[in-house]
């Protein structure tokens, strides 16, 4: 009963209240003798301060007939649990809003604080775009929360709306096609996604002797959510089955995009291009990238022994090879002899 008239006495609006409120707010059937220690403890730890000219009740024991709620006291224990659970939580996540805000606010956004900040604790701020549906069911397993649910509005509260890079809907793909492609009427369209503009503009001319449908240009993690959308914006048939093969930076970030594509949309590593990029020479500067093992793991699974261990040696040292690393001409000449017509190895 003290946790109860505790939390009503913190959301009561005015700052007295009368014996009589008090047996309101108490459990109706609770006797006087139970609920005169209650009241009695509330006083004794200066939250409830009687005021001695209104009297006391006459019943024995007796009690005051009103008192002054020291409200700054009342919050304390609420205040404690917000300062731990801010201390183990996720740094992006704020939780400043909670202090001026009452236990049963705190109590019913706590269980979606708590599933906000495990996504960030394993997943990171998140580096792609995505829908407010999909973004809501990664946080909270809810894919209306945002939208409908208050969700929104609570990660304003707490300092992450902006990070978790939500939009209303994915950017149009830049895409080059193949009108080859289309012409044959196939019912498996490849396509390849190139990180970088640079890389996009030299392959374009060369697409028509290409197997590939579409050349995207990924924008580094723009694609991720964009590419949801490519059998609409090609006009595919919705009976179209579509591959992907996916060209980045040699650098964990260009990793990492490669294996949000890898596990969104299965696209593959283009071998022969990374190939063909290990035989320049690496940069250094990429030392604070965050390292994604399962990332790496998986991408070096792709390669053969020994450049699994060039890349694996390059990353260590934290050095880099950029897509742009590989001249145009060169660049031309390698996707013609790897993924020219007649030359493509299936995946």
């Amino acid at each position: 009963m003290y946790e109860t008239l505790l939390r009503h006495l913190e959301s009561w609006k005015r700052g007295k209240i009368t014996l009589t409120q008090l047996e309101e707010l108490a459990d109706p059937g609770m006797t006087y003798s139970s609920f005169q220690p209650v009241v009695r403890q509330l006083i004794d730890n200066h939250i409830l301060i009687p005021v001695i000219s209104h009297g006391l009740n006459g019943k024995n024991p007796p009690l005051p007939l009103s008192y002054r709620i020291r409200k700054s006291v009342v919050a304390q224990p609420r205040k404690r649990e917000i300062q731990s659970t801010q201390l183990r939580f996720h740094p992006d996540i704020k939780l400043d809003g909670y202090y001026s805000l009452s236990s049963s606010k705190w109590n019913e956004d706590l269980p979606f604080l708590e599933k906000i900040n495990c996504y960030l604790t394993n997943n990171g701020v998140p580096r792609e775009e995505a829908t407010a549906p999909e973004r809501s069911f990664q946080l909270v397993g809810d894919e209306k929360w945002i939208d409908e649910k208050g969700g929104r509005k609570l990660l304003e509260m707490i300092g992450i709306w902006e990070l978790l890079r939500i939009t209303p809907l994915p950017d149009p793909l830049m895409l080059a096609v193949n009108p080859g492609n289309f012409r044959e009427n196939k019912s498996v369209h490849r396509h390849l996604i190139v990180e970088n503009k640079t890389t996009f503009y030299a392959i374009q001319p060369v697409l028509p002797a290409l197997t590939y449908t579409a050349l995207i240009y990924g924008a580094g993690w723009k694609a991720v959510s964009g590419l949801g959308n490519l059998q609409g914006q090609l006009g595919l048939p919705d009976e179209a089955e579509n591959r992907y093969m996916y060209f980045g930076d040699l650098d964990h970030e260009g990793i990492s995009i490669w294996h949000a594509m890898y596990e969104r949309y299965q696209a593959v590593p283009a071998v022969e291009l990374y190939q063909g990029l290990l035989r320049q020479t690496p940069s250094a500067g990429k030392e604070s990238q965050m390292v994604r093992d399962v990332a790496i793991q998986r991408f070096l699974a792709f390669f053969p022994e020994e450049d699994g261990k060039q890349i694996s040696h390059l990353l260590q040292q934290g050095k880099y090879l950029p897509q742009e690393a590989l001249e145009a001409e060169s660049l031309r000449q390698l996707m013609k002899t790897c993924y020219g017509c007649g030359t493509q190895r299936e995946e």
